[in-house]
Order: structure tokens, then C-alpha cells, then sequence
């Protein structure tokens, strides 16, 4: 009987210390911390080196910050936020293929069908990017993972690896592979 009560003791004491311990993180009011994949985290440039990226004209301009409000919102995971930046770039462009990739985007509801299309939608703006970037810098990153291990480009005004594929399931999985300068 005292062998019970001495099992029972030291479970009521781990219990009250485990309890004690995981209500004061709980009170930290800090986001958890998502998963790093060392491996993949990756900065190669520090962003205060480098001005925001302006680009020829303020219709290009308009087109790459609706592209990192897109961005973004797959970031977050925020599928409506996603379709609304779409269709916002959609206003801004006459290419038939980008607005077909767009349309992809803007509609669907389905966060995995609109990240395939903003793999497409990613391939077009480097173009842009590239054609049309007169100062500061716009960082090309890669996931190696995305897509079934084939890998996902996106393009982000910072070095920092926010993946637009995989949201907070593993936000940081990613790296820096060019940074484009203006010219």
C-alpha cells in the first residue's frame, strides 16, 4: 500500500509541474514557432543593403505589389485574400496568358490548386521583373520540396524564406537562388 501511495505522490507531483510549466508558456502570448528545416533556411543578401524594387513604369509597379499580395496571402494560408489579389492584377495586365493563370487563382477556393498557379503566375512575373526593374532588389527563391519534390519558385522583396507553398506547415523551407538588381 505505501508503494501505491509513493507511485501516486510522485505522479500527482509531475502532473502539477508539467501543468505549472505549459500554463506559463501558455502565457507567453508568443505565436508557436513553426518548424525550421535547417537545411533549407537560406539568406544570402541582407535586405538593408539593398532599396525596395522600383520597376520602369507604375503599371509594373502596381502588377509586382499585387503579385506579393498574392504571395503573401498563400503565405497565410488565406485562400479568399489570395483570389482578391488576382483579380486586383488582373486589372493591370493584357496578357492572355497571365490572365489565364489569374482566372486559375482568383477562381478557386482551393489553396493547392490556386499554389499551382502561382507557380505559373511566378514564372511570368520574373519575366516582368527581369525586363523591367530599375533599382532596388527583388529576391528569386526556391522550395525544393514543393510540388512532390519537383520544387516551386516565388519572388519576394525580402531575403527572409516566407513559402507560399506550404504556409505555416513549414514556412521557412526554402532559399535564396538569385537576387535580381535593378539596372
Amino acid at each position: 500500500m505505501n508503494t501505491l501511495k509513493s507511485t501516486l505522490g510522485v505522479v500527482a507531483i509531475a502532473f502539477i509541474t508539467l501543468t505549472a510549466v505549459s500554463c506559463k508558456d501558455a502565457n507567453k502570448n508568443e505565436a508557436p514557432t513553426p518548424m525550421v528545416n535547417q537545411m533549407h533556411q537560406e539568406s544570402m543578401t541582407d535586405d538593408a543593403e539593398m532599396a525596395k524594387p522600383t520597376f520602369t513604369d507604375e503599371n509594373t509597379q502596381a502588377m509586382f505589389q499585387h503579385y506579393i499580395h498574392i504571395k503573401t496571402a498563400l503565405v497565410n494560408s488565406d485562400a479568399a485574400e489570395a483570389q482578391s489579389g488576382a483579380q486586383k492584377l488582373m486589372e493591370f495586365t493584357e496578357d492572355t496568358a497571365l490572365k489565364s493563370t489569374l482566372t486559375q487563382i482568383a477562381d478557386s477556393e482551393d489553396l493547392e490548386a490556386q499554389r499551382t498557379a502561382f507557380s505559373d503566375l511566378t514564372e511570368k512575373m520574373t519575366l516582368v521583373v527581369n525586363a523591367s526593374l530599375t533599382d532596388g532588389a527583388v529576391y528569386q527563391q526556391f522550395c525544393p520540396m514543393a510540388f512532390n519534390n519537383k520544387g516551386g519558385y516565388w519572388l519576394s522583396t525580402e531575403s527572409e524564406i516566407k513559402n507560399p507553398y506550404y504556409g505555416d506547415r513549414m514556412l521557412k523551407c526554402g532559399k535564396v537562388t538569385e537576387t535580381l538588381v535593378g539596372k
